[in-house]
């Protein structure tokens, strides 16, 4: 007999909503799995191993996993511990009590995950995390390949090693070197300069070793394009010492783009050694040939300027002088100015001696010496000098004459003021104080008894 009151009614549309069961929090079984197609023995039979196998790689990673956390809690009730003793230590007993508080926390978090992953809910909340902490990391790795591509630092050393190498090699390599270097630093450095300084840095320091160690690189993009530089450590014959070389990209290559070498501490240099760098005229051996005028270049300019002017040519003087010395004398008060000077000191006749002759970087130099003229010995001349380049021709910049006093036995007699009408029998200064006094007789004193 059947009972149609008896049988479960489906719910009413609008009713009263009914609670959800937990069996969505319950651990997952094998009992729970959904009804599937029938299949035979051997798949049930294999479905079942499989399972176990899952089972007890979880179980004993859910272990470990465990063991992690209650490692952490440990530590962080030592750490704790630590801080309770240094609660005293200012700032710092604190920092140590939260630190150990917070790895707790952590290890107990960390503990209690195997059973968070147990139920659905929980299997949801570890796949996110571990999702959420994949995508930063993968994002942070990212940032930093990035960041280490784009700032790649060369090595700058077999660069740098080549360039003191040739260096030393003498005035042809510094010419190769200057030829190769980055345009900007040919902008800013003549060709000249830079021989003169590379020839002077193997005087003092010596041959070019090796490059003993790198100090530091830097590589920097901004409005003047990619530089490097890089600080080094060399080796020279006469001893160890410290300098920088600058690079710019330039035409996809690092081309120099500056140079600075130190002088060691070893070297002494003497007050000869600076007269000697700037001397105007060496020879081959490096002995001052400036009084040979066929030796000294700026000899030669100078002892054709006074005889110039000694033939009356002073014009051509000026006319050949640089723009620096037109501008500031004009060329009818040089002539009338020189013209005085020959009426007062005579003829132009030989250079006595050299006071001091010298050149710097071999376009400019000044000369000056001790002259002889026809009424005059010993008259002081001194000329400036200033050239393009080390092959142009030396062009007056300066030009000074010292007119020396005249002697006693060359002033003309109409010159000379006459010497005053004084009696030198008469008293100092005695017209000039008082007028003469009448001479009165002097009474002679009484005779006493």
């Amino acid at each position: 007999m059947s009972s149609d009151g008896d049988s479960p009614k489906p719910p009413q549309s609008g009713g009263i909503p009914q609670a959800a069961s937990d069996l969505d929090s319950e651990p997952v079984g094998l009992d729970d799995r959904a009804p599937g197609p029938t299949a035979s023995a051997s798949d049930s039979s294999q479905s079942i191993r499989r399972h176990r196998i899952t089972k007890a790689v979880q179980d004993r990673v859910n272990t470990g996993v465990e063991k992690i956390g209650s490692g952490i809690g440990t530590l962080g009730e030592g750490v704790s511990k630590l801080g309770d003793v240094t609660k005293k230590v200012p700032l710092v007993g604190s920092s140590v009590g939260k630190i150990g508080e917070g790895l707790t926390k952590a290890g107990e978090s960390i503990h209690a995950l195997p059973t968070v992953a147990k139920t659905r809910r929980g299997r949801l909340l570890v796949r996110s995390v571990v999702v959420g902490f994949t995508l930063v990391f993968a994002w942070i790795i990212a940032i930093v390949a990035h960041q280490l591509r784009s700032h790649d630092t060369p090595d700058f050393r077999p660069l740098a090693e080549h360039i003191l190498v040739e260096i030393s090699k003498g005035r042809t390599a510094i010419d190769d070197v200057y030829e190769k270097a980055s345009p900007r630093f040919q902008e800013l450095v003549r060709k000249e300069r830079f021989m003169d300084l590379m020839s002077d840095l193997n005087a003092t320091n010596g041959g070019f070793k090796e490059i003993t160690a790198i100090n530091g690189t830097i590589v920097t993009n901004g409005p003047t394009g990619h530089v490097g530089r890089v600080s080094l450590t060399a080796s020279y014959e006469k001893g160890i010492t410290r300098g920088s070389i600058s690079f710019h990209w330039d035409h996809g290559r690092w081309k120099l783009l500056g140079l600075t070498v130190e002088v060691p501490p070893e070297v002494q240099i003497t007050q000869a050694d600076r007269e000697k760098r700037v001397a105007a005229c060496l020879d081959e051996k490096g002995h001052d040939v400036s009084d040979q005028r066929a030796k000294c270049d700026v000899r030669d300019a100078a002892e054709s300027i006074l005889e110039l002017v000694r033939d009356g040519k002073t014009g051509e003087v000026w006319d050949a002088a640089n723009d620096v010395f037109k501008q500031q004398e004009s060329r009818a008060n040089f002539i009338r100015i020189e013209e005085e000077h020959r009426l007062a000191l005579g003829n132009y006749k030989r250079i006595i001696s050299v006071t001091e002759a010298r050149a710097i970087s071999g376009i400019s130099a000044s000369f000056d010496v001790l002259a002889e003229f026809d009424k005059s010995s010993g008259v002081r001349v001194v000329l400036g000098f200033t050239r393009a380049s080390k092959t142009a021709r030396w062009q007056l910049r300066s030009f000074k004459v010292v007119v020396p006093m005249p002697r006693p036995d060359e002033i003309e007699p109409s010159l000379v003021p006459p010497s005053p009408d004084i009696n030198p029998d008469d008293p100092p200064l005695l017209r000039e104080v008082t007028p003469e006094l009448e001479q009165k007789p002097v009474k002679p004193a009484p005779k006493t008894r």
